[in-house]
């Protein structure tokens, strides 16, 4: 008589690398997944951006922080694959940015920002007040 593994379902409802689905069967898991659609998978891969954006900021180590931000770096491969963009239209992107805004180097955290009426700054803000809340006087 076969011995039957009492199994447990949960919800996963994300994104899965290529190889993960065949890699959790060979462990007696069951993966239950369809093929998404081109604005699908482009929706999902954001969603899967934040998720390892959060893991970057959760990481403990040096070498888990590495792992998470090739994380990124697969994510965004394949965003730009679906977008029909290419890793030198990303890095001249960052590249003027750069050159116009500047970089991180300085580490200037702002703390809050005092902006005239109907200028652009208020506007920016006003676009999205949970990010950028207007403090009282």
């Amino acid at each position: 008589m076969a011995h039957l593994t009492k199994m447990r379902t949960f919800s996963q409802n994300k994104l899965w690398r290529d190889k993960a689905v065949g890699l959790m069967e060979q462990t007696g898991s069951k993966i239950h997944w369809e093929r998404l659609d081109d604005a699908q998978y482009e929706k999902q891969l954001r969603l899967k951006m934040l998720e390892e954006a959060q893991e970057v900021f959760a990481a403990q180590s040096h070498n888990e922080l590495i792992g998470e931000l090739a994380d990124v770096l697969e994510v965004m491969n394949a965003l730009c694959a679906a977008g029909g963009i290419s890793w030198n239209e990303v890095v001249s992107a960052q590249e003027t940015k750069r050159r116009e805004r500047g970089g991180f180097d300085d580490r200037m955290f702002v703390i809050k920002a005092e902006h005239p009426e109907g200028g652009f700054g208020e506007m920016y803000c006003l676009k999205d007040p949970e990010k950028y809340p207007e403090i009282d006087k």
